[in-house]
Order: C-alpha cells, then structure tokens, then sequence
C-alpha cells in the first residue's frame, strides 16, 4: 500500500469498535475486517435487505435503487442504509440496530441416540515397564502387531518404570499407532462428533472406552459472515482471492474454539482427541474438505457417495496430530452427510413399516422408506423462515418472537419471545404459528390474502399491500411496529409450497397415499421446536393420519456420533448412501405439478383429508367475519 494513501476510520457501535480501511471499501467487508458479524443472508449482493445499519456521523455512498424497496421511506429518514452496498469514503460512526446483529442463537445440540454396540476406531492400551521386557521377548495377545510395541517403546525411553500407553487406530486389519505416552493414561481416549451445519456448529466430546458424551458446546458457524446461504458461500469462494482457504478456515476455527471451551470445562489435552466424524449437507462438506463445490450447483452433477477422510493436521485442527476427521457420506447434490446422519439416529434402515424423515432447516430434507428402500429429495424452503423476504423475519435469536397466538374475538396477538425480553422481528416458528393463526381465524383467506372486510385495529394497508400488526410499537425493542405483510405471506407460502411439495414427489414416486406412512421423524433445529399443528394447517407437513411422530433433535451429530462409536454405523451410513435413490427436483417432471397445487392453504386433498374438510368451516368464517 502507498504510504501516502489515506485511511478512514469507522466506528462501529454499540461495540465501540474502531477500524482503519481504504477509501471505497464497503461497511459489511470492513465490518467482517474487524471481526463484527452482521446478518447478510444473500453474502452481500444487495439484495436480501438483512444488514441494516444507521448512519450516525459522517455520510457514506449509498448505492440503493429505491425500486427494490428493500428498505421502508421510515427506515430512510432515520438514516438506515444497508451495509454491503454502502462505500466508506470518509470517516464515520455506524450503529448496528438489534435486528441486524447475529448473536445469541438458540442452538440445537441435543440428539436422540440410540444404544449402540460399542466398536470405535480408536484403542488404548498401557504397558506397565515391569512386563515391557517379557512382552517384547514373549508376545502376548495385545490386539495390535508387536511391530508397533517395539516402535513405541524404542520412541520413548524417558518413560522409564512409568510405562507406556499406545493409542491406536483398527479398521478391518490394519493397524496404525498414533500416539505414544508415558504413564498410564488409558482412560484418556476421547473422539469428536461434529455436526457442520450452515448456521452453527456442534461439537460432541465422546469417551471412546465407554460412548459416554462428556461435554456438548455449539456456537455460530463463522462462514456465515460469507453469507447465510450455501449459494452465496461457494459465490464467495469463486469471486475472491483464496475465498475457498478463508470459508474453510472459518469452520476449522469455529470447532477449535468449540474444542478449546470443552477441554477447559473438562480438563483434557487436544493430544488425547484420536478421531473425529462430522456431518454436514453436501456443500458444507465440500468447503469444510477444501473441496471446490462450484460443481454442486450444476442439475447435472454426479455427487461420488464415498465418504471423506481427511488428516486432521493439513486443516490444522486442534486435535492429535495423527487424528483422522471421517465426514459422513453425501447421496446427492444437497443430500448430504447430515441426512445420512437423519437416517441413522432415526433407525428406519431397520424398520418393517414405511417412515418417512423431515428435516427442516435451511433446506428441507424429505426422506421416506424402510429395510428394504430409501428415497429422497431436497428443498430450498428454509429462506423464507429464516428471515429472507420477511419484513421482520429473523433467525432464532434473543429477541426473536417464537411463538403466537391470536385471541379469535379481539384478533391481538399474544406471543412469546427467546430471551424473554422485548420482541426485535419474528423467527421461523413465529412466522409458522402466526400464518396459521391468521389462516384458522379466517383472517386470511387459502391465498394468503388478508381479508378487507374486517374491521380491527391491527389490520391495516401498508406500502407492502394489507398487512397485520403482531406487535404494536410501544412493546418492540426496535421502536416500530412488528407486522406481517401480504408480501411476507407470499414469501411464506412460497416456501411451505416447495417443502410441502418434496414430500409429494416422493409419495407419487412410490404411488403411496398419506395413509400408507406410519412414522414420521422430524430432524433439525427448527423442526425441533415447530408446533406441527401449525406447520400442517398452512400445508408445510403433509398430514399424516396414521403416523406417530418421533423428535429426533440434531440427527447430524447424532449420526456422527454413533459413526465415531461404532465402525459398523459407518459401514451402514456408506450402504445407505449408495442405495438411496435422490431425486434432484431441480430435473423432476412432477416437483411443478405437486408445488402448483401447494400454493394455497393448506394444500391438495390428497395430503391434507381431514384439514381440507375443516378449510370448509374456516371459508365460511372468513365470509362470516367479511360481513361484519
């Protein structure tokens, strides 16, 4: 850089963060510079509207085309600008209001695991120095080659009458020794089960001698500051200079630091970590790997269902140094290890009865079978209920309303919010339960549109068409009122259509019926805390008559888990993932004809029998309520 060149610096409030940058850089790229996390769904193309901030002092270049209506006229005459298409020409002072600001989360880092017959990888074994001297003379069935006792024991002389404990690594018949120390430290054999999801990373400390999970920690994936979607991840890996070095170090980062808060509350060394399985869908897995993920993008891609090995110490992660990390196998384009994962914490490659598995994220993961066959699909209908196209949509964080109802004669919302605090927007199972509370009341008719014939005070005409108030100002802690819009519903609807419509496919695919499936699991963060009443009545879930319904929790990790404890998991993970037949919807004749009809609520007859009829009483009440 020219010595004479200027500097300007910004202020970044409420953190009273300074940073230095050149002239011309945007606020979103000096804001990631310095460490500041900013909601960016789209990774800074301009056109999601998430990162909101405020100029306080100083002025910067606001390139924004008013057309997009990304922000209100309120939201401009109180100076808000959105940061990734704002350049920093002079110094300034900028203040990050609450609803762009990503922290405080809840995470899912529980897990239903079934019991597992242990058979890690992984051993230990000690050998006292007064028996070194016969064993090396006299071999004894130690379960690993004497070669290795020989190696380890030549290696380690300042042992001395303390002893020796070997670690090792088996799978079928090969023997690897990776480590090596004194004294007996036999109990201290520990693995890593990880769950690499697109939003946050959980981590599982396991005893290998006993499958005892001693510690969870999660916390945010840092790739998010690339962009909260895997589309604009890999965009971002492809546009800059060793982007693919910087989104992977982002996740190798966050495990290491969730791998130095669990061996700080429970007092064990990064050397003692002898193995590693993480989860995650295809493309988290690619970028985690160092593997380009471009090709994921392409219909016309072949995703090799091998799973991938790779030495822990080339991705420099905090743990031995001869560690292997096993990703679970990916099955398709955006099938990935996570829901193999699904698949194995569910059990269903061993039920008799058709199952089907709905992991809801992100993406919508849709998995139907049994014993003898698997079927599966993926949907892109996480965005809306993570914020995308959703005035004050949100992610789950504190502050973020989680649940509603709606009192049918007064028609006010009553909500609860994460953190308990004042409500800042509305995360997914907010915008679920507040649709389906619109919908049951009759409020909104099966498109999504708001009635004009009620009279109320939170219904109203905004500059996004009618919309209803969920919070009025005076209870928010952004000052402003909290409302849904038609628009917003739109988005909704468009969202729950693809979901709801995966599962179609797969149905017609096998020409089953609702009827015919008789266990549904409901993987994910956001399928764990979901009403499914909610979630069918606005036709996001088939409605399944004769189903029980199992909670899984994070299936990700819990598959890794038991592919960590237990090397026969990954050998039925590797089947399972070159047996399931993906259909890619993207390259489906049907997907078009099962999303059209989920585009009104709830959805066709055929999945919703009993809320089709109970759609006929709402109808009613809606013309009811008109007349009033």
């Amino acid at each position: 850089m020219n010595q004479s060149e200027k500097m300007v610096t910004i202020t970044f409030q409420p953190f009273g963060r300074r940073v230095k940058v050149r002239p011309g850089v945007n606020l979103l790229d000096a804001a990631i510079s310095s460490g500041i996390s900013i909601r960016s769904i789209c990774g800074g193309k301009g056109n999601c509207g998430k990162c909101k901030v405020i100029i306080k002092k100083g002025s910067v270049d606001f390139i924004y085309n008013p057309k997009e209506k990304l922000l209100t006229e309120e939201e401009l005459k109180a100076g808000y600008v959105l940061a990734c298409l704002s350049l920093v020409n002079s110094d300034c002072e900028i203040f990050i209001p609450p609803e762009s600001r990503l922290e405080g989360q809840r995470i899912l880092s529980d897990a239903l695991v079934p019991e597992v017959e242990l058979d890690p990888l992984v051993g230990k074994i000690y050998l006292p120095a007064d028996k070194i001297s016969s064993i090396l003379h006299k071999p004894a069935d130690l379960g690993i080659p004497l070669e290795m006792v020989k190696e380890a024991v030549e290696k380690s002389p300042e042992c001395g009458s303390q002893g020796v404990s070997l670690a090792y690594r088996r799978w079928d018949s090969n023997v690897e020794l990776l480590d090596f120390e004194c004294s007996n430290t036999v109990d201290e054999n520990y693995g890593l089960a990880v769950d690499i999801g697109t939003t946050k990373i959980v981590a599982y400390l396991v005893n290998l001698n006993n499958g005892k999970i001693i510690g969870k920690a999660s916390d945010y994936n840092r790739q998010l500051i690339y962009g909260e979607d895997i589309v604009s991840r890999v965009g971002y890996t492809l546009e800059k200079e060793d982007g693919a070095k910087a989104v992977q170090r982002a996740a190798v980062e966050t495990i290491n630091d969730l791998i130095s808060r669990l061996m700080a509350e429970h007092g064990i060394s990064w050397r003692n970590i002898y193995d590693v399985v993480a989860g995650g869908n295809t493309v988290m897995t690619y970028l985690f790997a160092g593997i380009n993920a471009q090709p994921l993008l392409d219909p016309g891609t072949r995703v090799p269902t091998d799973p991938v090995t790779i030495d822990a110490a080339v991705i420099d992660l905090k743990v031995n140094e001869k560690a292997k990390v096993y990703l679970l196998p990916s099955a398709g384009r955006f099938l990935g290890g996570d829901a193999i994962g699904d698949i194995l914490a569910s059990g269903i490659f061993k039920e008799d009865d058709i199952c089907i598995i709905i992991d809801i994220g992100t993406n919508v993961e849709a998995i139907m079978g049994n014993r003898e066959w698997f079927i599966a699909t993926t949907a892109a209908a996480g965005p809306a209920f993570e914020g995308w196209g959703i005035r004050f949509g949100i992610r789950a964080v504190e502050g973020a309303i989680d649940s509603v109802k709606i009192d049918p004669e007064t028609l006010k919302a009553k909500y609860t919010v994460i953190g308990g605090g004042k409500p800042k927007g509305i995360c997914g199972s907010g915008l679920i339960d507040t649709l389906s509370e619109l919908f049951t009341n009759g409020i909104v008719d099966r498109l999504g549109k708001i009635n004009r014939e009620i009279t109320s005070e939170y219904i109203r005409e905004g500059e996004d068409g009618y919309e209803y108030v969920v919070v009025p100002a005076e209870e928010t802690e952004i000052g402003r009122d909290i409302v849904i819009t038609e628009k917003d519903i739109a988005n909704l609807i468009d969202s729950k259509a693809a979901a709801c419509a995966a599962v179609g496919v797969l149905l017609k695919k096998m020409n089953l019926t609702v009827y015919d499936v008789k266990k549904i699991f409901i993987c994910g963060a956001f399928g764990s805390y979901l009403n499914l009443n909610s979630a069918i009545a606005i036709g996001l879930i088939p409605e399944f008559p004769n189903a029980e319904v199992k909670y899984i929790g994070n299936g990700s990790v819990a598959g890794a888990y038991l592919s960590l404890v237990s090397k026969s998991y990954r050998k039925i993970a590797e089947d399972v993932a070159r047996n399931i037949a993906y259909i890619d919807l993207l390259k489906d004749s049907d997907f078009m004809d099962e999303y059209t009809a989920a585009y009104f609520l709830p959805g066709k007859k055929e999945l919703f029998p009993t809320w089709w009829e109970a759609s006929r009483k709402i109808r009613n009440k809606t013309a009811m309520m008109g007349s009033h």
